[in-house]
């Protein structure tokens, strides 16, 4: 079995889908790469995703962020103009947020969180058995 982790941005709005009587989120998922040169490859990844998404559902909108990992299903074909192409799909088992494309991106300013500090253990005092 080929696994696959892909962390990219959705393409579109997600979906679901069904097949054989069984419901599936079906959605697209963009992987690009900066090159040496310059330029930029993008990977299209087609992904299904067994069920309705529960709480994610909601936020699986395009440009979001997603860590993706699942069943590896590559195929070839020739398209219409009889080239060769192949096609990467996935079926995940596992989808995780990883955060938003924001439509105002150039004047969003990260928001402080309010988090308790912690204290520094003091010299000596660690739990460390050595």
């Amino acid at each position: 079995m080929l696994q696959l982790e892909v962390i990219g941005n959705l393409g579109n709005d997600a979906e679901i889908k069904e097949f054989g009587g069984k419901k599936y989120v079906s959605m697209n998922v963009a992987h690009s790469e900066k090159r040496k040169d310059g330029g930029e490859t993008t990977v299209w990844v087609s992904v299904l995703w067994y069920g309705e998404g529960g709480a994610l559902m909601p936020y699986l909108k395009k440009g979001t962020k997603v860590f993706l990992r699942g069943r590896l299903v590559a195929k070839a074909y020739v398209d219409k103009n009889n080239q060769p192409q192949c096609s990467v799909n996935v079926y995940a088992n596992e989808v995780t947020l990883c955060g938003a494309k924001t439509e105002n991106n150039a004047n969003a300013q990260a928001q402080p969180t309010n988090v308790a500090p912690t204290a520094d253990p003091t010299p000596g005092e660690d739990d460390l058995p050595f």
